[in-house]
């Protein structure tokens, strides 16, 4: 049966090409004798990037030809029972189907959430290991990162992450053309990023006929919550959870306890425990679905003691999927803010003045651990009170902690400050996500 299924994507892969894909700016990591590994949430396109890479690889002639490519899915009904010990029919199948193949031939194995299959590490480790073989294992859990891949690949892989479209990958998904610091590249630019605040950065969504994008968001987040979460991890009380994820993304951006949360099931006529809650959240930031950003400090009490603040793998995802939305988009601003910065520094925090408890929305950590970029994310600073209580926190502390880039990122408002020695610019977002982060790493 095994057999037969893999003869039969094998088959299909090879009759039907490359795909046509937008290349993404995402950079893969690939070793030799080393799996890699390429993770992120469900539709943000790992699939793609595969397909890119294996093109990629046959441009510089690293593989001779899309005959030479084993691209298998694990995501499937039949493919996904089997079990560890037949993993090497693969191959053996592969092989088999191509007679010009040897043992010394390059060959590109890309096996797509293989981390479904109990015990699948040492197949691929194994695979790994003829030096004429390159395998990419693509998957939508983050077991597969960091520290887990080091216990389960035993130093044997590369990772990376794809996140959905940046906003720069969106504008060539929409085969943008101008020049965007010109006065018509601008207003393109700025229509454009009304577009992408609203519907978000996945690939599919991107040029789909409007009326279809909310309803591909809200199966988006069905499936993840029944594949990814779910059935992944037998939830009992699968209402009690699906309450709680819609609950949270009605709360983007805001203070989060599992207090808070307790306290919403309880009074909604669930009977649950903290530790559940706290089971629930881990599983959805497992599954690229939501992320916790703690406060900055050096005390790991002080971050348990104090509120996270829950963000989305995907802005549009969160109102789309929220309990209740006013139809306002300061939320969905200050995550697409989270989801760049997340990308692009070791650490992301909110924090809380020493004195007035001010929030500052983020501060970036550098890979020597200090804060090196302090964010506030307004909408509008045209109200002096306004403007005065985001730049009141970002300079007090700008001066804690001696931070030289500070950033007041609004909808469409651009202004220099100067108070007390500290510089504080004032930038749309949509500009700063084009430009790329103060640091100088391009979107």
């Amino acid at each position: 049966m095994f057999e037969q299924e893999i003869e039969r994507k094998i088959g299909d892969f090879r009759e039907l090409c490359f795909p046509e894909f937008i290349p993404r700016e995402s950079r893969l990591q690939m070793a030799d004798n080393m799996v890699s590994t390429i993770i992120g949430a469900r539709r943000a396109g790992k699939s793609y990037r595969t397909i890119q890479a294996a093109s990629e690889l046959i441009k510089r002639k690293a593989i001779k030809s899309i005959n030479h490519i084993c691209l298998l899915d694990f995501d499937n009904p039949i493919l996904s029972s089997i079990k560890a010990t037949d993993l090497n029919i693969i191959q053996n199948t592969f092989l088999k189907l191509s007679p010009d193949v040897e043992l010394k031939t390059p060959l590109l194995f890309v096996l797509d959430e293989i981390h479904k299959i109990s015990g699948w590490e040492e197949y691929v480790i194994d695979l790994s290991r003829n030096p004429n073989w390159k395998v990419i294992v693509t998957g939508s859990s983050s077991k597969l990162l960091k520290h887990d891949i080091a216990t389960e690949l035993r130093g044997k892989a590369v990772s990376s992450i794809l996140y959905p479209l940046s906003f720069s990958e969106f504008l060539r998904f929409k085969n943008f053309k101008h020049d965007y610091k010109s006065t018509k590249g601008q207003a393109e630019a700025r229509r454009m990023f009304d577009e992408f605040m609203k519907w978000g950065g996945y690939p599919a969504i991107v040029n789909t006929e409007e009326y279809t994008k909310e309803v591909l968001l809200r199966e988006y987040f069905d499936t993840m919550i029944l594949k990814d979460i779910i059935q992944r991890y037998n939830v009992s009380k699968p209402k009690q959870c699906i309450h709680l994820y819609n609950y949270l993304m009605s709360n983007i951006g805001k203070a989060h306890t599992l207090q808070s949360s307790f306290r919403y099931l309880k009074q909604a006529g669930f009977k649950s425990s903290r530790d559940t809650i706290r089971e629930y959240i881990n599983w959805a930031k497992d599954s690229w679905l939501l992320f916790t950003v703690p406060i900055f400090s050096d005390s790991l009490k002080d971050q348990e003691r104090n509120y996270k603040k829950v963000y989305a793998i995907d802005w549009a995802l969160a109102n789309k999927n929220s309990l209740i939305w006013d139809g306002s988009y300061s939320r969905a601003l200050e995550n697409m803010v989270f989801v760049h910065l997340y990308q692009r520094w070791p650490r992301v925090h909110y924090y809380l003045t020493r004195t007035k408890r001010q929030e500052v929305d983020f501060i970036a950590v550098d890979s020597k651990g200090h804060p090196a970029l302090a964010v506030q994310v307004c909408m509008d600073i045209s109200h002096e009170e306004t403007i005065k209580r985001e730049l009141e926190a970002i300079i007090a502390t700008a001066k804690y902690f001696k931070i030289k880039e500070n950033l007041i990122l609004t909808y469409n408002q651009e202004k220099d400050f100067q108070t007390e020695g500290i510089t504080v610019r004032a930038m749309p977002v949509w500009r700063w996500l084009l430009e790329g982060s103060v640091n100088g790493v391009l979107p």
